[in-house]
């Protein structure tokens, strides 16, 4: 008997479901991209419970016939292609014919469609099967209901993250397409509440401060090139700007919005040694070439692309967004702090006060002789005071604090050394420290060093229940994505919890007002932002491994950098902390902190002693 068979079209569609659609957001992507490849203008999209319970895809497109709506629930049915030759010059944003079917198998599935704006067709599917059809007045274009999605694949749908992180996928691929397309309206909400919105009047500079906001937009640099078959424009953030992660960066290749590590790092090398590390520009990269140099049929999701001459692209994309930077002002502005307003009472006083001081100025010369007169006194013998009354105690000043560098104090007492007992002799290129015992001689990573060191004292600090912290006189304001913004209000308490008190100022802009005593002075900002990015980003990680990813992340960011040269003083401080750790022979990424060369070794290499 055969044992290979044929599998019925059911299943090959839940198989192709798992590929193409993961979660809500791949819904929403693959609905949107149809009604763009339908020509509409104004696309809106409605969710209840971040897509979950329901999507409702509209727009005002080209719409579809009766039999063309039948047929495109059907596998590797589309209008889109006709040939093989036709997957070499794709133009528009699907093709395959795989989304609208393998949507249907997971969920129940409704389609309203008209091409004239009176009467349209409705179809109503559950699991991919047709369950009615109905004769319906319609406006001219589509509507996709998808409910209850992956209702018949239990284990996808209990693997969905958290409402606000399915959502901000959502948000997150809304915005980037919404740059790709300025000229098309897109209206974003979710349970009746407005997430996202943009005007499509084809500006894109106006679609950056719509997702963005405006004080990003001010400080966006225009820029444009173009090559042979290539043509690099769009939007790049001055150094006033910056984000602590790459997400920002967005690159769309003919209207399509990808991923391309090669390209991203073109666009960072534009910013070398103008951004500092671990800082990351906005950027909104727009590529245009001949569809025949691109392969956008690699990934299941066409997030990917491969291009013919890239080399040449890529140099491209950093010479473009390089002269943009050189023609700008890259001195970076200071943060204004502007005066604290004057309650409406008290600025009355005071403009009252300052026109009697002015009424009273002109009257002063007149009235002197007459004020002198006031106060003249008969002239009498100089009073002898005893000596206690002339000794006044003076007034006490109100006691003064300041913030002093925090120091981490062991609670368990001096742990013992487990380093040997060894002799500073120096320094060697800023970034070795050279010691010496009677039998041999050692080399120290500085930065390694630093790094164990900062690493146990931020994660014994992290791990506390709750941390001390202490008020900002001048509050950080953050901005962030709507995406960011969504993930970081369910996290507010977990970032108390660490020692940071965050307000919600709403349209995506958020106020510290205090963070922990550990995070050093002169690097709050830099700290906070890197605290939040990671907490924003955790995924279904246990607390313990969370905090200690972010304590070793933390730590080489506060650590001494190599080509630094160190004075004698600071030099014993840190032999003397990195004795006291409990593990002063690896860096917390498993590099090692010191290595030893017995004085047999150093011998053999000078021939003194010969084997």
């Amino acid at each position: 008997m055969a044992k290979i068979i044929k599998l019925d079209q059911h299943t090959a569609n839940l198989i192709a479901a798992g590929e193409v659609i993961e979660r809500p957001a791949s819904v929403v992507k693959e609905l949107v991209e149809n009604s763009i490849d339908a020509e509409a203008r104004n696309i809106e999209i409605n969710l209840v419970d971040a897509g979950i319970t329901e999507i409702v895809v509209s727009d005002d497109g080209v719409g579809m016939d009766p039999a063309d709506a039948r047929m495109c629930v059907e596998p590797h049915a589309t209008s889109k292609i006709r040939d093989k030759q036709d997957l070499f010059r794709i133009t528009t944003l699907g093709f395959r014919g795989e989304a609208l079917p393998s949507i249907a198998s997971v969920s129940h599935f409704r389609l309203k469609t008209s091409t004239d704006g009176h009467k349209g067709i409705l179809y109503s599917l559950k699991g991919g099967a047709f369950v009615s059809e109905a004769v319906i007045a319609c406006p001219r274009g589509t509507e996709i209901t998808v409910r209850n999605l992956f209702f018949n694949t239990p284990a996808r749908l209990q693997n969905l993250q958290s409402q606000s992180q399915e959502l901000s996928h959502i948000t997150d691929y809304v915005s980037k397409i919404a740059l790709a397309r300025p000229d098309i309206a897109f209206k974003l909400t979710k349970n009746d509440r407005v997430l996202l919105q943009t005007y499509g009047n084809g500006n894109l500079l106006e679609a950056i401060s719509q997702v963005y906001g405006l004080e990003i937009a001010k400080h966006m640099l225009s820029f444009y090139e173009s090559v042979g078959y290539f043509q690099v424009s769009g939007f790049a953030s001055d150094l006033n700007v910056s984000r602590a992660n790459k997400l920002q960066i967005t690159i769309i290749v003919n209207e399509r919005v990808i991923k391309n590590h090669a390209v991203t790092n073109a666009v960072l090398a534009a910013y070398k040694e103008r951004l500092v590390i671990g800082r990351y520009p906005l950027v909104v990269l727009k590529i245009s070439a001949d569809p025949a140099l691109i392969d956008v049929n690699i990934h299941p999701a066409k997030l990917e692309v491969r291009f013919s001459a890239e080399n040449e692209l890529l140099n491209l994309v950093t010479h473009a967004i390089s002269y943009a930077l050189h023609n700008s002002e890259l001195i970076p502005e200071a943060e204004e702090k502007n005066p604290v307003p004057l309650p409406p009472a008290e600025e009355k006083a005071e403009e009252e006060f300052l026109d009697i001081g002015l009424e009273e100025e002109t009257h002063f010369e007149d009235d002197l002789d007459e004020l002198l007169r006031m106060f003249e006194v008969d002239q009498e013998e100089p009073r002898q005071y005893p000596k206690e009354e002339l000794i006044k105690e003076e007034p006490q000043e109100p006691p003064r604090f300041e913030q002093q560098e925090y120091s981490f104090i062991e609670e368990e007492g001096e742990r013992e050394s487990l380093l040997p007992k060894m002799y500073y002799i120096g320094q060697l290129h800023g970034t070795y420290l050279l010691f010496q015992d009677e039998e041999n001689f050692y080399m120290i990573d500085q930065h390694a060093a630093y790094e164990r060191i900062n690493y146990e004292k931020i994660k014994r600090e992290l791990q506390k229940d709750r941390n001390i912290s202490y008020e900002l006189l001048i509050p950080i304001k953050l901005n962030f994505t709507i995406s960011e913004s969504l993930l970081l209000a369910e996290r507010i308490e977990e970032l108390r919890n660490l020692g940071i008190i965050i307000e919600d100022f709403g349209s995506g802009t958020y106020t510290v007002r205090e963070i922990p005593i550990w995070i050093p002075k002169g690097s709050e900002r830099e700290f906070v932002e890197e605290i939040i990015n990671a907490v924003i980003k955790r995924g279904k990680v246990e607390r313990i491994e969370f905090l200690d990813s972010l304590a070793k992340n933390l730590a080489c960011k506060r650590s001494i950098k190599a080509n630094q040269y160190l004075d004698k003083n600071v030099i014993d401080y840190l032999i003397g902390d990195l004795s006291r750790c409990e593990n002063p022979y690896n860096c917390p990424h498993g590099r090692p902190i010191i290595v030893k060369f017995k004085n047999t070794e150093i011998e053999k290499w000078f021939r003194r002693i010969v084997t």
